[in-house]
């Protein structure tokens, strides 16, 4: 378990990282492939492991494309 999936600012799940931003599911797939959105895989790491997102780093992450 990562130092940031105890954090009770970190969003856990596709489904709630998706919600938080506002897109589907799949835009949010799309837009981690391209590095957009700074997420870690919870778990073991592997293929089916759940995405953690820090609220933090979300928030930085949008204030760079201004």
């Amino acid at each position: 378990m990562t130092s940031m999936s105890r954090s009770p600012s970190v969003l856990r799940g596709a489904k709630q990282i998706a919600h938080e931003l506002g897109v589907s599911v799949r835009t949010l797939h799309r837009q981690i492939k391209a590095g957009k959105v700074p997420v870690e895989k919870g778990g073991c790491g592997g293929k089916t492991s759940f995405l953690l997102l820090d609220r933090t780093a979300l928030s930085s992450n949008s204030q760079k494309k201004d």
